[in-house]
């Protein structure tokens, strides 16, 4: 069980500490995680009869500590995962994707209460963002943002500003006629508050909407507003959520709430795949070439639905997708173990129509945003690249005092699809290694497609397209190749002055007996900019700077091709009309370089 957890900032100085087994010196314990923590040291180390399991995400180290006499009774890699989730979780809460210093010390009191729900006298309980933010209600200390407010609804308005006596009669006179044609019609005006609050509870993601109206109403009648009408302040336990955790979570449905609802009832569904691709340029050898899928679905649907997914991975039988796929929770069991025993029927005895009948994944989804399913797909080693690098060379011309760099792109993916972004990084710390180059004359770069922008402090030129299309390459060795077409093939120039040491001597010479003043020059001098940046160290090659990387987002298009066949929502209860939506994109992975 864990004894105490720790977050820490990028000095390993505490940040948030909690104290979970009542250990008599924390101090003692964080300072033995001094000692034995290092850069690239393993995820778990062991000092002083003290397991320290640590995770270090952003500019902060999360730490969990364990005694050896309790190690018998948890699995480390529980705890692990534990820190990895209470991480997801924060970034949840603060709805932002880089956690800081600044930000922790700011809502220490939700960091707090989030460790209390999450963890109990060392024993994970349950980390689930869309059960938690139900019962902790602690307001986020953020910056402030302007927010535009001219979503709300213009009964709750003008309800507020004629309590406070700034309406005239004769507008009061028309909102008591408008009260009883609501009336009339069978809608008190109770009910037309939470409408209003409901539509624009989307942003909310739908949690707990009955309780935030009762208490947004409450608050009303505390100062001085109308009262409840007794349809709505006598409703009866429907209404009500579960006001304790554990009830939510030892329901066979854990990770859905009751009492959802929206206006609109939608759910978006993401097909990303990150291809990651290594190959040694000059060699021919590719190194790794994966593809990284996950799919990812935002849910905004009422009550409890019933959704049903059908993959072609699925249709098609195709074992390396399901044996490297994880799904979330709220997938059924049963429905994938129909899928896997429904192929080795067919497989055993050849009937197809077992499989035919198992087609389809079904799941009641979570509120909001979650991970439906991850899978890892390995690529043939002869398939080609999404963006190929064709060409990369180096020339110096000593003769000229010049020096170029050659590079040259093409796309392999469907003609009808486009790049989003394309920007390919090209390291320079090896050319300012081997040459010495004058950067006092102008640097020249020429491309067929995009901009060429050079990065002074980094010793990279990042050359940025954007926009092309797709390509692909024919297979006959006599067909014509279409690489002079910018839009599917790009190539880029890039010509550095050597420093030339007669020319620079015969320049002196010439400045001491000329009449003329020397050349006017404004602004900063890029060589003494460059020597201000690279004064303290000297610049050495690493193998990232030996890596050309690349960086796209192909949209509506998958690299291994998954396609979602169709999708289905249902509810039996409320019968309502869903809208749902498929969408497909390809990006890079970090690891999508060539060697050179």
């Amino acid at each position: 069980m864990s004894s105490s957890l720790f977050i820490l900032d990028e000095d390993l100085e505490p940040v948030v500490s909690k104290n979970i087994r009542a250990l008599p010196n924390l101090s003692s314990v964080l300072s033995s995680f001094k000692q034995c923590y290092h850069d690239g040291s393993p995820p778990i180390l062991f000092q002083n009869d003290w397991f320290f399991i640590h995770l270090k995400r952003d500019f902060l180290h999360l730490v969990s500590v364990i005694h050896t006499t309790d190690k018998p009774n948890i699995d480390l890699m529980t705890i692990l995962a534990f820190l990895e989730q209470f991480y997801h979780l924060l970034q949840k809460y603060f709805e932002i994707k880089v956690l800081s210093k600044d930000l922790i010390l700011d809502n220490v009191l939700l960091v707090l209460e989030l460790m209390d729900e999450c963890i109990d006298f060392g024993i994970v309980q349950v980390t689930d963002p869309s059960i938690i933010k139900d019962y902790i209600r602690v307001k986020v200390n953020l910056p402030k943002v302007a927010i535009d407010n001219d979503e709300w609804s213009s009964d709750d308005e003008s309800s507020s500003e004629s309590s406070a006596g700034e309406y005239s009669n004769a507008k009061k006179k028309k909102k008591n006629k408008r009260k009883k044609k609501k009336n009339s019609r069978g809608k008190n005006v109770g009910k037309s508050k939470i409408k209003g609050i409901m539509v624009n509870n989307k942003e909310n993601k739908g949690i707990n909407v009955v309780e935030t109206v009762k208490e947004t109403l409450r608050n009303k009648n505390d100062n001085g507003k109308e009262p409840l009408d007794d349809e709505l302040s006598n409703d009866g336990n429907d209404l009500y959520i579960n006001g304790d955790i554990a009830k939510t979570i030892i329901m066979p449905i854990s990770w859905r709430t009751k009492g959802i609802h929206y206006a609109k009832n939608e759910f978006f569904l993401d097909v990303i795949e990150r291809v990651q691709y290594l190959m040694d340029f000059e060699k021919g050898i590719i190194r790794k070439n994966l593809i990284h899928g996950e799919i990812v679905c935002r849910s905004y649907l009422s009550g409890m639905p019933k959704l049903k997914i059908s993959i072609n991975k699925i249709l098609n039988r195709d074992p390396q997708f399901m044996s490297n796929s994880n799904f979330h929770q709220c997938v059924s069991l049963d429905s994938i173990n129909t899928i896997e025993k429904g192929q080795e029927k067919e497989q055993n005895t050849g009937d197809s129509q077992a499989a035919a009948d198992a087609r389809e994944i079904e799941f009641v989804p979570p509120d909001g945003e979650f991970v439906l399913c991850q899978y890892e797909l390995k690529r043939h080693v002869k398939d080609a690249p999404m963006i190929k690098l064709k060409d990369f060379e180096i020339k110096p011309k000593l003769k000229k005092s010049k020096i170029q760099i050659l590079t040259k792109i093409q796309t392999n993916f469907k003609p009808t699809n486009s790049t989003s972004k394309l920007n390919v990084k090209i390291p320079l710390t090896r050319v300012f290694q081997d040459y010495k180059i004058d950067l006092s004359k102008q640097i020249r770069f020429k491309a067929n497609n995009g901009k060429v922008v050079f990065n002074l402090s980094d010793d990279f030129l990042l050359w940025e397209i954007q926009t092309m299309k797709g390509h692909r390459e024919r297979n006959a060795s006599n067909a014509p190749q279409d690489d002079g077409d910018p839009s599917t093939c790009a190539s880029m120039v890039a010509e550095f002055s050597l420093f030339n040491q007669e020319e620079y001597d015969r320049l002196q010479e010439e400045m001491k007996t000329s009449m003329n003043p020397p050349p006017l020059r404004t602004g900063p001098k890029l060589e003494e900019l460059y020597n201000q940046v690279h004064d303290k160290h000297t610049p050495h090659v690493t193998p990232r700077d030996r890596l050309v990387s690349i960086d796209f987002e192909i949209p509506y298009c998958t690299c291994s091709g998954l396609k979602v066949e169709y999708l289905k929502v249902e509810e039996p209860q409320l019968q309502y009309q869903s809208f749902p939506w498929v969408r497909y994109k390809t990006v890079n992975d970090e690891e999508y370089a060539y060697i050179v």
